[in-house]
């Protein structure tokens, strides 16, 4: 069986989407796991009360992200976590359903699949194609890495590695995307797993995301002379392309 963790906080209208989106999946047969820290107590589970399957809620002083969905991973029934926070959508109707056939026929350890990118303007993003053998060789330091929103990692591995580590504010589930790599070779879904609109953390804190990500890839892959040549070459070049989007932005 499948969990989804939802972690939302002060974001109805993003919860909703959420919501209709689990609600239209093909399958009901998944646990749903909700940690709510919104100021508002009566919101979210006024939303939840027209499931016809009822949520896991639970709402929690806010501590952070991570701290709440290393929260509803542990409170989780499923063999497999799957965290799809508060704005975040599902691909279509069929996505849990190939999801879980593919995960049934393999039984990986983890396994991603591709994400759609959008705007804050509803504008979908160029994404270009990549492969995962060559920025696991790179370490992922070149930006190109599964993102959470279409991950599955089995809960029992999660737990060993400790869960998400909360000393990081924005890499931890990058962080534990790198450990995962060093353990097992993941199960590649051939199709697109979510939705993901630009706006969060990661993607505006841009000196702090790229310090953290630097951060963990140096507790989990050993430092060679290599590495810390490429590490200068991607953060010139992460530097670059930010002025430029910036100026981009800037000028419109």
């Amino acid at each position: 069986q499948l969990s989804v963790i939802t972690v939302v906080r002060d974001n109805t209208s993003g919860f909703i989407e959420t919501l209709n989106s689990l609600k239209e999946q093909s399958i009901s047969e998944f646990n749903w796991v909700v940690i709510d820290s919104s100021n508002d107590r009566t919101a979210i589970p006024s939303l939840l009360e027209s499931l016809d399957q009822p949520a896991d809620y639970l709402w929690v002083e806010p501590e952070g992200i991570y701290p709440a969905m290393n929260l509803g991973a542990r409170i989780s029934q499923g063999r497999y976590l799957y965290f799809l926070n508060s704005g975040d959508t599902l691909f279509n109707f069929e996505t849990l359903r190939r999801v879980e056939k593919d995960l049934a026929a393999t039984s990986p350890l983890w396994a991603f699949g591709r994400i759609d990118f959008w705007n804050q303007k509803g504008g979908k993003l160029a994404e270009p194609n990549w492969d995962y053998t060559a920025e696991q060789h790179h370490r992922f330091s070149r930006g190109r890495f599964p993102g959470h929103q279409g991950v599955f990692v089995e809960k029992q591995a999660f737990e060993d590695l400790g869960g998400l580590d909360t000393r990081f504010s924005i890499a931890a589930d990058y962080h534990m995307i790198c450990q995962l790599s060093q353990i097992q070779t993941p199960l590649e879904l051939r199709f697109v797993i979510a939705n993901f609109t630009q706006g969060g953390a990661s993607t505006v804190s841009w000196r702090t995301a790229q310090k953290e990500f630097r951060n963990a890839r140096k507790m989990v892959f050993p430092p060679n002379l290599t590495n810390r040549f490429e590490e200068l070459l991607f953060g010139v070049k992460a530097y670059a392309s930010h002025v430029i989007a910036n100026r981009r932005s800037t000028s419109r």
